[in-house]
């Protein structure tokens, strides 16, 4: 007899919730990503529709020139109406 007593279906119930925990968990952190760089791109684009220049939206949204230039350079393809979700899958492609 062994000393501890082994549960083979309590320990795949264990493994599994571990993880579905850590995959939720990076799920949401990807989502949380996605979610911050949509919302920069949106905000980029409403810059642009007021003609900033690309130093002027980086300063004012605290990210570096040549990012902003990258997404700036994608967003050109999509003026006036800007369509953001198109220019995060197009910018996900230069990545």
């Amino acid at each position: 007899m062994l000393l501890t007593e082994y549960n083979e279906a309590e320990t795949m119930e264990l493994f599994k919730a571990e993880y579905l925990a850590e995959g939720m968990e990076k799920g949401m952190e990807k989502g949380m990503e996605k979610g911050m760089e949509k919302r920069l791109v949106e905000q980029i684009c409403k810059k642009l529709a007021k003609k900033k220049s690309v130093a002027a939206i980086a300063d004012e949204l605290e990210e570096s020139e040549a990012r902003i230039e990258l997404i700036c350079k994608i967003a050109e393809n999509y003026a006036p109406n800007y369509d953001v979700d198109a220019i995060l899958q197009e910018l996900s492609k230069e990545a």
